[in-house]
């Protein structure tokens, strides 16, 4: 088990047996009779169109969530590690190192997310699936409709399945990696996309994670590319200008093209593919003038121009998330929240794709926007290197006043507000100085002065001020020691046991005249009283948790016998069936039993009979038997003599006891007499 605050990676956790009917046979050999073999069906269930919410542990980004998310790829955590590999991605029976779990980013307006449809309908047509009939976890799914050109772009390729998908091993009383896991063990699934910001049109992103299974699929997805050194926001294909047609226009001018979309083209509007070799892209055909081919305007123009009668693109995500928490507040939330979040990735695509459309069931999908373009790269490009107070920055102060007080010792004069709120001014330094200061005095035993508020750490220097730079590191490291999940979960259970015990035990010390014990060290088992009292409920309710009893005996398999029933029974128990026959005319059959010798086989098979294991043996019985004897015998009454010593225990006596003494000592003669 790994240390608190460490986790161990795995490349995978792959199960004995995949997801699948399987028929266990079991035979029984080497006895001088027939066994018939034993036929039992065994089901290993996984899911396969729908991921249940118990299994999924935590996704990032958070869903619905707005941020800057381009420095880290999305990724959603499983509760079961052997999930991701109890199917096989090629239809096989036999497990495999290949994952068939895919974690595919996709942005707004380059794929479509279906309606719950039969599950029959979640795959790609003519792709085969191993049992696709009877292994089925439900009836309705969800599935992701792209085209070859997305496909090719955005979804991983076979060889990058199993890298993006490992098992992680922590401590289950780590509760910031183990996030509530009951055994320590997480399977991770990553993306292979990063959720950039649009900088070339300074435009939010929106985006949705789909977990989607891939099984029988494999050929559908890309081939191995080389990497790129950088990552910019592109979209693949542009389906929201679907949103811009009239449907009261009919479909043939849809089909047959000649529509004017402000300049966009549909792949069913005449989009050519391109025919270079190695290209799949799509690319439009020459636009002819209004004036030779005239076509009437369909629909809301999309060049932005003021007559689009929509909100700013900046507002329009904005809408989403607040129709997502709108959503969560309806009884019927669970499926509400699941279609506003997919709102923007309904657009028919299959309709006018003139390329292949490929299906993909999805168990699990949640949506989040981009907000920003910060990320660790930025950061670092916007970063000034120069000193506080140098001399250009005071070159450019001049122009609007001066510029900020700085010393030699790496303090700057900030402005401050005391708790009355009056203005003042203090000194603030960072951690880092130009020079080796020196530290504060060391109390007597070697330990230094411990501060339990920021207000300790405040210091006058000479010159009046305060020096708020100790006082600001406390209450930063502070504030950091409090984001930690651990730390609060500890600071609270410190309130509610010690603290708390430590309070009642003050407050009863000064109204109680009496003077109050010191508090022992002692802690309740609770885990113990928790066993106890499953245990007991376990015997009281047995039908109801424990199932019904399985009988002592049962009747068995059917046993095929061959041959006389002596021959067989003395066969079975090693006996020579011929002497014993012999010594029962002579003594009978019970004595030629009794003199019979009974073979005894030891763990290697070879019959005899091993003295020292008999005694062993025996005693051992003796001794269980004796144990037995103690638990399940009466209790001894001790009389205690005159002198204090006990006499010798005797059981005590019961009504039928005393009424068989007082028959005992009835005489013949009395009973003629009574008679």
């Amino acid at each position: 088990m790994p240390a608190i605050g460490t986790f161990v990676l795995h490349s995978n956790f792959i199960p004995q047996l995949t997801a699948g009917e399987y028929e266990l046979v079991s035979e029984q050999t080497g006895l001088p009779f027939d066994v018939a073999p034993e036929h039992t069906h065994v089901t290993v269930a996984a899911p396969r169109y729908t991921m249940p919410t118990d299994q999924i542990l935590s996704t990032f980004p958070p869903a619905n969530a707005e941020g800057a998310f381009s420095d880290r790829l999305p990724q959603i955590v499983l509760k079961r590690r052997t999930l991701p590999w109890e199917r096989n991605p090629e239809g096989l029976v036999q497990p495999s190192a290949t994952p068939w779990l895919a974690l595919v980013v996709v942005a707004e307006g380059e794929a479509e997310l279906s309606v719950t449809v039969p599950v029959a309908d979640c795959v790609t047509p003519g792709t085969n699936l191993l049992d696709a009939v009877q292994d089925k976890d439900v009836q309705k799914g969800l599935y992701l409709a792209v085209t070859e050109t997305v496909v090719k772009r955005v979804f991983p390729c076979k060889e990058d399945l199993a890298l993006l998908v490992h098992v992680r091993e922590v401590d289950i009383h780590d509760t910031e990696l183990a996030n509530g896991d009951d055994d320590g063990w997480l399977a991770v699934v990553l993306a292979n996309r990063l959720p950039v910001f649009d900088t070339a049109n300074g435009k939010p992103v929106r985006y949705m994670a789909c977990l989607v299974n891939v099984e029988g699929q494999l050929a559908a997805l890309p081939p191995p590319e080389p990497p790129e050194d950088h990552f910019r926001f592109e979209l693949v294909q542009d389906w929201s200008v679907l949103a811009a047609i009239d449907p009261k226009v009919g479909p043939d001018s849809r089909i047959m093209g000649g529509i004017n979309l402000a300049g966009v083209a549909l792949p069913g509007a005449g989009l050519l593919l391109d025919a270079a070799p190695g290209h799949g892209a799509l690319k439009a055909p020459p636009v002819a003038s209004k004036a030779t081919h005239p076509s009437p305007a369909v629909g809301r123009p999309l060049d932005g121009s003021a007559t689009m009668a929509e909100a700013p693109v900046g507002q329009q995500w904005r809408n989403v998330t607040e129709k997502v928490s709108a959503a969560a507040l309806d009884p019927d939330a669970k499926r509400l929240v699941r279609d506003t979040m997919a709102s923007g990735f309904r657009y028919p695509i299959e309709k006018f794709a003139m390329e292949k459309v490929l299906r993909f069931p999805v168990l699990a999908h949640w949506s989040f926007t981009t907000t920003d373009n910060t990320s660790f790269e930025t950061l670092m490009q916007k970063l000034d290197v120069s000193l506080v107070g140098t001399a250009e920055q005071h070159a450019d102060a001049t122009i609007g006043g001066p510029g900020p007080e700085v010393v030699q010792t790496g303090h700057i004069g900030l402005h401050h507000h005391s708790r009355r709120g009056d203005p003042m001014e203090a000194w603030y330094r960072g951690p880092c100085v130009p020079f080796p200061t020196t530290r504060d005095k060391v109390l007597p035993g070697g330990l230094l002065p411990l501060a339990h508020a920021a207000d300790q750490l405040r210091r006058v220097v000479p010159d009046g001020r305060e020096d708020l730079s100790l006082a600001s590191a406390f209450e930063i490291g502070r504030l950091l020691a409090l984001s930690q999940l651990s730390v609060v979960s500890a600071l609270i259970r410190f309130r509610s046991e010690q603290f708390g015990i430590g309070r009642i035990r003050e407050l009863l010390a000064r109204l109680s005249p009496y003077v109050i014990p010191e508090i022992v060290d002692t802690r309740v088992d609770l885990g113990r009283f928790v066993a106890l009292q499953v245990i007991g409920d376990l015997v009281q309710n047995q039908a109801q948790m424990l199932g019904p009893r399985r009988p002592i005996a049962d009747p068995g398999r059917e046993l095929k016998l061959r041959g006389d029933l002596d021959a067989v029974i003395a066969n079975g128990l090693g006996l020579d069936l011929a002497l014993l026959r012999k010594q029962s005319d002579q003594v009978g059959l019970l004595a030629a039993l009794a003199n019979a010798e009974v073979p005894m086989a030891n763990r290697s098979g070879i019959l005899g009979i091993d003295q020292p294991a008999v005694a062993a043996l025996r005693s051992a019985l003796n001794s269980d038997l004796s144990r037995a004897l103690q638990v399940a015998a009466p209790p001894l009454v001790r009389r205690t003599t005159r002198a204090g010593r006990s006499a010798a225990a005797i059981p005590p006596i019961d009504a039928l006891d005393e009424l068989i003494a007082q028959t005992a000592e009835r005489s013949p003669s009395d009973e003629e007499g009574g008679a």
